[in-house]
């Protein structure tokens, strides 16, 4: 029988791998149809479809690949390490596939995957580890953990995660502030030798001073949390306008039922995002071609807290879509939206017929450093 020499097995535990002896791993033939890969668990921005066929090809020869990772709850098997393996099986129509499955639940798979493949399997881009991180820094517990943690449990420096961090925290400020009742915005978590204990980084940041704590938003405060851009990054939106942010970003501004918004949406979508404005409002049906859907309503209006939508929207996100999957957004309560998607790494299609709701998320996009231009219609300019 061959054997597959892909995916080769680490001499030494993936840094994931449950560090208290007494949680123990068996090997056993799980059937792919009870396997949950919906969690968020996937490490890899995007998975491809040549390795894909190539596993596939060698499994017909009977090559024989490691086990993939599994949590099981009690109730659940969820996928840490494997997708590529997985779905290989399920292209050549296997029922079961052999896999390591450690008693954990879903954050436990979550915390193994973002070491997947740091030692062993396809070779990490440096996409797939930036996911990994921006998994851990937008999490309200693993966030605390410091630079060098993280970067120790996502086999990555502790300068990516530092660079991370402070691009979420000037996208998002709620990433470092919404703890901070409980916990000094200046201490980490930090392990060493299987202890857990806190460390002071007060002088640790070269360069930079110690700011005041800031009260937490109250929900009468009207958005935007964003730093407010100078006025030169500001851009006057119209109707009918459709702008590109980004590469692979489109903002409609206008009816989500006209033929100009209804032209960019892809064949396939893989969340349908509604922000409804009123009660009455609700779509007719959800479009045939979408795989989940999200609708959203809220009587809090513009005094909504923008931290609970992000929240909803990003768990909704991670849960249902894996990596380049289109969104399609009608409606853009928040105008931080679009960075949010943009970091989970799936294209969106966003329609929003309120021009300065458009013209502020320009202005929230402008602190990726990434394009935003409007799109010329030449039949519209013609007509």
């Amino acid at each position: 029988m061959a054997v597959c020499c892909h995916l080769p097995l680490a001499l030494n535990a993936p840094p994931n791998k449950p560090e208290s002896e007494s949680i123990e791993s068996t090997i056993q033939l799980v059937e792919i149809a009870k396997i949950r890969m919906d969690g968020g668990t996937q490490p890899r921005s995007k998975l491809y479809e040549d390795v894909v066929a190539e596993y596939a090809e060698d499994m017909k020869q009977g090559a024989t690949f490691p086990p993939v990772v599994i949590y099981y709850d009690g109730k659940d098997y969820w996928l840490a390490d494997g997708f590529h393996r997985v779905r290989a099986k399920e292209a050549i129509d296997e029922k079961e596939i052999s896999a390591e499955v450690f008693p954990g639940e879903l954050r436990d798979a979550v915390l193994h995957s973002v070491g997947a493949n740091a030692a062993h399997g396809l070779r990490r881009t440096n996409a797939d580890k930036r996911r990994a991180v921006i998994r851990l820094v937008r999490d309200r517990e693993w966030r605390k953990w410091s630079d060098r943690e993280i970067a120790r449990r996502c086999g990555v420096s502790a300068k990516l995660v530092g660079s991370a961090r402070k691009e979420l925290s000037a996208a998002f400020p709620q990433i470092e502030n919404d703890d901070q009742e409980n916990m000094n915005p200046n201490t980490r978590i930090a392990m060493r030798g299987g202890t857990v204990y806190e460390i002071d980084t007060t002088g640790i940041r070269q360069g930079t001073q110690i700011e005041e704590k800031k009260p937490r938003r109250k929900r009468t405060k009207k958005k935007s949390e964003i730093a407010q851009p100078s006025a030169s990054q500001s851009k006057d939106v119209e109707k009918g306008d459709i702008w590109k942010l980004g590469k692979s970003h489109y903002l409609f501004c206008g009816d989500p039922s006209s033929k100009r918004f209804q032209k960019l949406l892809p064949s396939a979508v893989g969340l349908f995002l509604f922000f409804l404005e009123t009660r009455d409002n609700w779509p007719q049906a959800i479009p045939e071609n979408s795989m989940n859907a999200l609708l959203f309503y809220t009587s809090y209006g513009e005094d909504l807290h923008l931290e609970t939508l992000r929240g909803i929207t990003e768990y909704c996100l991670s849960g249902t879509t894996d990596a380049n999957d289109p969104v399609v957004m009608v409606g853009l309560i928040d105008p931080s939206l679009f960075i949010l998607i943009d970091e989970l790494e799936c294209p969106c299609y966003c329609a929003e017929t309120d021009p300065q709701r458009c013209s502020d998320a320009l202005t929230a996009w402008s602190i990726t450093n990434q394009i935003s231009k409007k799109v010329i219609d030449l039949s519209r300019k013609c007509a």
